[in-house]
């Protein structure tokens, strides 16, 4: 997408959605994410992945074809919305694209692309109309349609309570998992940032507070998980034969941004990279990994194993490793070590036969040595 920006700068990148099938808005919340330096955790369907790279120069048009003098830039329009929105707060964006026949998301994306600089055309008429628009008049329709808004305050704070309790909640994820547009709520929160009294369509509202629980991606946050314990868990997977690339597989992120957080001293854990390692963590610890290289190259750097670590002391950084360092070698079992063993594997959900499989030890084996312990008795 950015080498068809870069060809054809005369287009809008909403003509470049529209031409590759694809919604505008999602399009731009890609670029935008890429832009600030989020792209990697983002994934986007195979579908439309296809659309996008199928997408040619030569498929797009030229500007005798695709405007034929139906639009115009927008960019003397979108610096007199600019202005009215800054000279009168109670008007929403919303109100004014209503008022000029276009659609929020419309405005709004046009409004984007010319504070970021980029070439945007708009229909003539809509920007006529927004050129004409009476504030007065839109302060009055807009006072007469109050009674279909209730109060957003309380939305905003349902919204908080959600992205406190879960990982990976974005705003726009809680929007369409409520049946929302991301981009209504969007318009109505910025909205109210510029005047408090702003409210929100009720049966918006509504949908978004009879939400109560998320489903996945978004997974419930663990408050007490550290970036401490994010690195160990990672360097304990790789330990046990799992490679970055396995790891992003089960917690949907790129092996990319595994490897930036884990190379970095200064980079924190995202919700959705904690959201990710936690779900890698819950699916491959209990396992080895195929990849001897990723095991060596841990071995040789000194990183403990699952097993060495404690579910209630691995995210505490003045703990140490306490465990079995080298699941590869039989340890001196006794039997006091194996029931540990087996009662910290049995917390992490697995049954006996799978706890003594990742011990490395068979029924017959664990066997003599738990009757030993009873026969010494």
């Amino acid at each position: 997408m950015r080498y068809l920006i870069a060809r054809r700068p005369d287009l809008p990148v909403a003509a470049i959605a529209r031409h590759a099938g694809v919604a505008s808005s999602t399009l731009k919340s890609l670029l935008s994410d890429a832009e600030r330096g989020q792209g990697e955790g983002r994934t986007v369907s195979l579908a439309i992945a296809r659309r996008l790279l199928a997408l040619q120069v030569a498929d797009l048009p030229c500007r005798e074809r695709g405007y034929g003098g139906r639009s115009t830039d927008a960019a003397p329009a979108m610096e007199h919305v600019g202005a009215l929105l800054a000279a009168h707060p109670a008007l929403s964006q919303a109100t004014l694209a209503r008022a000029a026949g276009m659609s929020p998301s419309t405005l709004a994306a046009a409004l984007h692309d010319v504070a970021a600089g980029r070439p945007r055309r708009i229909q003539h008429a809509a920007a006529r109309q927004l050129l004409a628009l009476d504030p007065d008049l839109l302060l009055t329709a807009a006072a007469a349609r109050r009674s279909d808004t209730m109060e957003l305050g309380p939305v905003i704070d349902h919204l908080h309570a959600l992205q406190l309790r879960y990982d990976r909640a974005s705003r726009a994820f809680i929007a369409r998992t409520a049946g929302v547009n991301p981009s209504t709520l969007a318009c109505a929160l910025l909205d109210h940032s510029r005047n408090p009294r702003r409210g929100i369509h009720t049966a918006v509202g509504r949908r978004i507070l009879a939400l109560e629980e998320l489903p996945p991606p978004a997974c419930p946050r663990r408050t007490q998980v550290t970036d401490t314990g994010l690195l160990r868990r990672l360097r304990a997977l790789c330990a046990a034969g799992w490679t970055l690339k396995d790891i992003g597989a089960a917690g949907n992120i790129s092996a990319k941004t595994l490897t930036a957080f884990s190379t970095s001293h200064h980079l924190r854990g995202t919700p959705a990279l904690r959201g990710a390692v936690l779900a890698g963590w819950e699916e491959l610890s209990h396992r080895p990994g195929p990849s001897p290289a990723a095991r060596g190259r841990a071995q040789s750097k000194g990183w403990a194993p699952p097993l060495a670590w404690d579910n209630e002391t691995i995210d505490d950084p003045a703990t140490s490793p306490s465990g079995i360092r080298n699941p590869g070698h039989q340890p001196p079992w006794d039997p006091d070590l194996l029931q540990h063993e087996l009662r910290f594997l049995t917390r992490l959900g697995l049954n006996k036969a799978q706890a003594l499989k990742r011990l490395g030890l068979g029924h017959g084996r664990a066997h003599r040595i738990l009757i030993h312990s009873a026969l010494a008795a």
